[in-house]
């Protein structure tokens, strides 16, 4: 009885080790500056962003998303030019998504134009007053990193020091930043592409499936205008 009950033991611990380590691979694998870096050893000028929510504005799981034993709990998408088309491809912290071709905007142009106002931008935070600023314990915030082709940098900002009109001293500012204007024109972007569920999760780079390594493929597996 005390093997049977010893060899019991044993096979929980070694799954739970096991369930440890893929969400370990997971993490490793699938976050913003890894993905990164995957671009960066292909040379691609690239855009990549993903948002988080802290306090009382958690992020929905995903709990069918074709990944077995995995929980999506983020997204992160990249935007590039390659062969003079433009792509977008969307991670979470599970699995990569099928490349998608997109029409309306062209990432290697846009950082050609405005890189310099993109690394030296800062939006404010939110300002009532000279020396007066509302922080809230319930925020969401956006994070960058961008590729230009000769300089790698990132920005990171605090959305709720985007409201606040007529109250919010630094609201137009930052409002009028290039990052904010090139943070609007992707999120319409994305928002299109979610919304007619045109992201299609590539399975066999689900981190539960072993140590699959990122596969950043330059053909595309369907193609869409927007």
């Amino acid at each position: 009885m005390k093997t049977v009950i010893s060899l019991i033991l044993v096979l929980i611990l070694s799954s739970c080790a096991s369930k440890k380590h893929k969400e370990q691979i997971a993490k490793a694998q699938y976050s913003l500056p890894i993905i990164a870096k995957k671009f960066d050893a292909k040379k691609h000028r690239y855009i990549g962003l993903t948002m988080h929510c802290s306090g009382g504005f958690p992020r929905p799981i995903d709990f069918k998303n074709d990944c077995p034993s995995c929980r999506s709990r983020n997204d992160i998408y990249f935007f590039w030019t390659e062969n003079e088309k433009a792509y977008l491809q969307k991670f979470d912290n599970c699995s990569a998504f099928n490349i998608v071709e997109i029409k309306d905007f062209e990432p290697e142009a846009y950082l050609k134009s405005n890189s310099s106002e993109l690394q030296n931008e800062e939006v404010g935070k939110y300002q009532t007053a000279p020396g007066v600023y509302r922080t809230t314990a319930h925020y969401c915030s956006s994070q960058y990193i961008f590729n230009d082709g000769e300089t790698k940098f990132d920005q990171k900002f605090n959305r709720s020091d985007l409201l606040g009109e007529g109250e919010n001293l630094n609201f137009q500012v930052n409002n009028e930043l290039k990052l904010i204007d090139l943070d609007k024109k992707l999120n319409q972007i994305i928002l299109a592409f979610e919304n007619e569920n045109r992201f299609v999760r590539n399975n066999k780079t689900c981190f539960d499936n072993g140590t699959t390594p990122i596969k950043l493929s330059s053909k595309p597996e369907f193609h869409l205008k927007l």
